[in-house]
């Protein structure tokens, strides 16, 4: 089958919120734009499933300096400030222009309120059950946990339907955009050391796609390893691994993220939706019977829970709610619509009634989300001329080694989302197009499809089971300790060397798998050596071996990039002296999360 070939302006690789925000602000600038995504714009993704989007404004009442604070705070200054201030200020446009797509929000209603204050119960809030589209300055319903050291000030608003982006889509669609689905990008083209276009093939026909552009952007998601979390599974950091062989600077790549799982339904849940609807706070024990958490606010305890297994006193229970269901069901049911994933079906597909059973909870390694991914600049831009990079896939270190509070990774991808679609077609007005000669496209080809031809060796699934057999213990990418790391490195690179060369693709959805494991491995390399180089602990950032924060040394960001030869170069760069906070203070008051590391 001959290779496809596309002529664009700006291609768009990811059909999440950050893609489609690229791809419509680029569009509304003039350029033209192809969007393209390995499974269908609109239902793919992280940002498909999110609930929840932070949400500042001044008009409303808001401080800046206050919400600044709470992600300096949790970020514990290694965050980008620049990067904070643009995400709060810029999100409410970025909200208005979701309602103009077509995308329903929480209303705020008389007698309603998310902001339950200081002396009130976790989650003690009264919840709106209205959808609809706030009028401009209209504040819809946000909603707020109890302030805490951890929490302050930060708000988020919800949104009204899990198929939220289906509008984004018809959105796109109606000014012009092309959406290319079932199509994965496997490589970036560079001419004269800038991007000249991309490569790909059909997942379910197997047709390769080749893009003549003079700009890409990267909005295709995190890093992770196809975890027991439902709304990562095609994650794999395909545009991280794409930019790192084109040359981009990678930054924040040490820092990971674990998440609960329930062990019945082999998925996560988060905050329970009893909690969510203001009734209760959650509450979990360990095998002792003991509530290892106490008052510890939301954040922290993805450290707290593996530390409280790391000591012996697992496994972990989240305890019953112990209210009638039955008064219930209307809000439920919304919530089940709504929320980030159908967590009530879930369970009670799997025979669990979470108002009266305890059911056990683990903290699972999940990858790289929001901490890092390709470097940029506040345009978008990545250190390599016409790649940009927005969501999940940028690396703008807004949040540093902790989540910085709910619903600011959908700001994130709003805002970068816009910032690169249009700076991305500026860049495209002043360059000339680019046309790739036949003999460089059969290359082309072959690079794509250089594993389905092979037709033995190792299975695609071996290679992914090694990976995630490697990585997803909770003693090595969660409470690291550098033999643990050194050992895990040593497999990935054993796979990078050894199985990868030798593996095959069955059939092209089989290709698509198989270049998946290739950039896990990309990743996963990435992560663990940036992970060793760090000897701290920071946030969800934790060593074993370096308790402690190091603010002489380690206030400063790790950036990897492929060097010349091909072997991976690591470097630092510091954080600004106006971004390190009263370094004068006690290490108990600067840093509000404590490592709980005495055993009983």
């Amino acid at each position: 089958m001959a290779a496809q070939c596309f002529k664009t302006d700006v291609l768009v690789v990811g059909g999440g919120l950050a893609g489609f925000h690229a791809a419509i602000t680029a569009r509304e600038a003039g350029a033209k734009v192809i969007m393209v995504e390995k499974n269908y714009s609109g239902t793919s993704g992280h940002s498909t499933f999110a609930r929840d989007m932070m949400l500042f404004h001044e008009e409303w009442g808001d401080c800046l300096q206050d919400w600044r604070d709470q992600f300096i705070h949790i970020g514990e200054y290694i965050n980008d400030q620049e990067w904070v201030d643009i995400l709060l200020k810029e999100g409410y446009d970025r909200f208005r222009d979701m309602v103009n797509w077509g995308m329903p929000f929480y209303l705020r209603e008389p007698g309603t309120t998310g902001f339950p204050g200081d002396d009130h119960p976790y989650g003690n809030a009264v919840m709106s059950d209205k959808i609809g589209f706030p009028k401009p300055e209209e504040e819809p319903f946000r909603y707020r946990h109890q302030r805490t050291k951890y929490r302050k000030s930060t708000a988020i608003i919800k949104f009204g339907k899990r198929e939220k982006l289906m509008d984004a889509r018809k959105k796109a669609l109606s000014i012009g955009i092309e959406i290319i689905d079932h199509v994965m990008m496997t490589e970036l083209i560079k001419r004269d050391g800038r991007i000249a276009g991309a490569m790909g093939f059909n997942t379910r026909d197997g047709g390769v796609y080749v893009f003549e552009c003079g700009a890409v952007v990267m909005a295709c998601g995190s890093l992770t390893f196809k975890p027991a979390y439902f709304s990562v599974q095609c994650n794999t950091g395909d545009g991280v691994a794409m930019g790192y062989r084109a040359g981009a600077e990678l930054t924040g790549m040490e820092f990971g993220t674990g998440m609960w799982v329930c062990k019945d339904v082999d998925s996560v849940t988060i905050d329970g939706p009893v909690a969510e609807l203001g009734l209760t706070e959650d509450c979990f024990t360990n095998g002792k019977g003991e509530e290892f958490l106490d008052d510890t606010a939301h954040l922290p305890t993805n450290i707290h829970w593996p530390l409280e297994v790391h000591k012996g006193k697992g496994p972990l229970f989240h305890e019953p709610y112990n209210y009638d269901r039955s008064n219930f069901e209307d809000a439920l049911k919304k919530y089940d619509e709504t929320a980030e994933g159908p967590w009530l079906t879930m369970m009670d597909r799997a025979g669990i009634d979470i108002f009266h059973d305890r059911f056990e909870q683990y903290m699972s390694f999940i990858g790289n989300i929001w901490p890092g991914g390709l470097k940029i600049n506040t345009k978008c831009e990545t250190s390599v001329p016409g790649l940009y990079a927005a969501g999940d896939s940028a690396g703008s270190n807004f949040t540093g080694p902790t989540y910085g509070t709910l619903g600011s990774g959908m700001c994130h991808a709003a805002v970068t989302g816009h910032r690169a679609g249009k700076f991305a077609a500026e860049y495209v007005g002043e360059r000339d197009s680019v046309t790739f000669t036949q003999a460089e496209i059969r290359e082309f080809e072959q690079a794509v499809m250089g594993a389905l031809e092979r037709g033995y060796g190792f299975t695609t699934e071996h290679v992914l089971t090694r990976i995630q057999q490697t990585l997803f213990p909770y003693e090595v990418r969660i409470i690291m300790k550098e033999d643990r790391l050194k050992a895990a490195l040593t497999m990935i690179e054993f796979f990078r060397d050894h199985l990868l060369p030798k593996t095959y693709a069955s059939d092209f959805r089989d290709l698509r798998n198989y270049h998946e494991v290739r950039n896990m491995i990309v990743g996963a390399e990435v992560m663990l050596k940036t992970a060793i180089m760090r000897q701290e602990s920071r946030g969800w950032f934790f060593r074993e071996d370096y308790p402690r924060r190091d603010d002489e040394n380690w206030l400063k960001w790790i950036i990897a990039q492929k060097g010349q030869d091909g072997e991976m170069t690591l470097s630092t760069q510091d954080i600004p002296m106006e971004w390190r906070g009263d370094l004068s203070l006690p290490y108990e008051e600067r840093y509000m999360l404590q490592y709980r590391l005495e055993e009983d």
